[in-house]
């Protein structure tokens, strides 16, 4: 689920890359909600995409917040 990735976006180190398929389709989707800051590249050994989150968003901050997700120094503001 979008939440579950959410919540690992948190409770990880930013920048944070991702290489699964449903992942980077969550991914897009929080993109695209305007929770956090992600980057797509082509992943050069296999023709994949991957996904690299580097920042969460205020409106990202908020969704945590909303979803009772700690806010700690781990993730950067």
């Amino acid at each position: 689920m979008t939440q579950e990735i959410l919540k690992r976006v948190v409770d990880g180190q930013l920048p944070m890359q991702f290489f699964v398929p449903t992942d980077i389709d969550h991914l897009q989707d929080l993109r695209d909600a305007g929770y956090l800051m992600v980057s797509f590249e082509p992943f050069v050994h296999d023709h994949r995409i991957s996904a690299i989150v580097t920042e969460v968003t205020p409106p990202g901050r908020a969704a945590i917040r909303y979803f009772g997700y700690g806010y700690g120094s781990s993730a950067r503001r």
